[in-house]
């Protein structure tokens, strides 16, 4: 008997230490993460060119929709990034707009 509760100690002792580890599983980048805000000097400024341009909190499409920008609306931008799969993307003061519907008309917008 008392080998094995012995075994059994032994055993809940290694489940815990086990469950207590951090995951190893591959993390995004920083800056592929989404909730990725950027705080920096303004760079450019443009106009959106579609209607109810999506307004995401980070640089890919997976990311959060936090809102919408509508056609021919200013829009100021603190840099530009190219995601994982070379979508370009522009942080700006509401959040992440990707690159296609923005056209920049004053300013060069600077990589992140």
């Amino acid at each position: 008997m008392r080998l094995g509760s012995m075994s059994a100690a032994a055993g809940a002792a290694m489940v815990l230490a086990l469950s207590a580890a951090p995951a190893q599983a591959a993390q995004p980048a920083p800056a592929e993460a989404c909730g990725w805000a950027v705080t920096d000097v303004l760079t450019a400024s443009g106009l959106i060119t579609k209607d109810k341009a999506a307004v995401h909190d980070g640089p890919a499409a997976g990311c959060d929709v936090t809102g919408h920008r509508a056609y021919g609306s200013r829009v100021e931008i603190y840099c530009k990034y190219t995601n994982d799969v070379g979508n370009l993307w522009y942080s700006t003061t509401f959040g992440w707009i990707y690159s296609p519907y923005v056209r920049i008309d004053r300013g060069s917008a600077v990589r992140c």
